[in-house]
């Protein structure tokens, strides 16, 4: 694998689309560990942009420090042009980002239900929980079967769609998605992915995707960055990244 990536894909602009998310040289750490080092992304809406990279790189870290759960040493973050660098988790939450973790961290104790009516703690209409409820069951019928189901007990993949229906019940405007194919069978991984797609297009949520398995990523982003330790190496139209020879070789798996 080669150390670094190049920089010859030619880079996109941030699209037609209006900027949700902007991130302006970034510099977050873990104690005296530095793990942004001037991280400066756009996510616009109504795009799914996949962030790609090795363990290590930062990507994990970047949407933690979106999301609130870390908090930037410096630089800027604004969501829909508000800033909120620094701002508690849960604010950020309310104004419209949902974050689903890597290990989906359900609450493997409570049921499929109580799963999702957890999600929906900020929600005081009860008739908007049910609404969003089984708006979720569509998504993911299984959950339906499973409703009743205590979550500790099922499968990877079922986890994953209980973490992924818990995170829309604020009806969020932007997705953040960390590894959301990691431990899953291909099919599971396929039936996410859909669903992912299927969020965009019909609905219009906005995602920001790490992902390890970038073949896939990228075939479903409209844009995406690659981060190595700590920086954003290259950027652009996710299709023109697939095809990048560097880019091929270090994460697609090409020779």
């Amino acid at each position: 694998m080669p150390d670094a990536v190049s920089t010859g894909v030619r880079a996109s602009g941030t699209g037609t689309g209006t900027p949700m998310l902007e991130l302006h040289d970034v510099h977050t750490y873990y104690g005296h560990i530095h793990a942004l080092k001037g991280i400066t992304m756009t996510v616009n809406e109504g795009e799914i942009v996949a962030l790609i990279g090795g363990n290590g790189a930062g990507k994990t870290t970047t949407l933690r420090t979106i999301s609130g759960m870390m908090k930037p040493r410096s630089g800027a973050l604004s969501y829909q042009g508000k800033t909120i660098a620094g701002i508690p988790a849960h604010h950020i939450m309310q104004m419209g980002i949902s974050h689903v973790p890597e290990g989906r961290r359900i609450f493997p104790q409570l049921t499929v239900r109580e799963n999702l009516d957890v999600g929906a703690y900020t929600v005081t209409d009860k008739a908007t929980v049910e609404a969003r409820v089984q708006e979720g069951f569509g998504y993911f019928p299984r959950l339906k079967e499973r409703e009743h189901q205590v979550g500790g007990t099922m499968s990877g993949g079922e986890q994953q769609m209980l973490a992924i229906a818990r995170a829309l019940m604020v009806a969020p405007k932007l997705l953040l998605l960390d590894e959301p194919s990691m431990g899953l069978s291909p099919l599971f991984v396929e039936a996410i992915f859909d669903i992912v797609q299927k969020l965009n297009s019909e609905h219009g949520t906005t995602v920001l995707l790490v992902e390890q398995n970038a073949n896939m990523a990228l075939q479903i982003a409209h844009r995406a960055y690659v981060m190595q330790t700590g920086e954003i190496k290259l950027s652009g139209i996710a299709s023109d990244i697939a095809q990048d020879e560097s880019v091929r070789k270090a994460y697609l798996g090409d020779e």
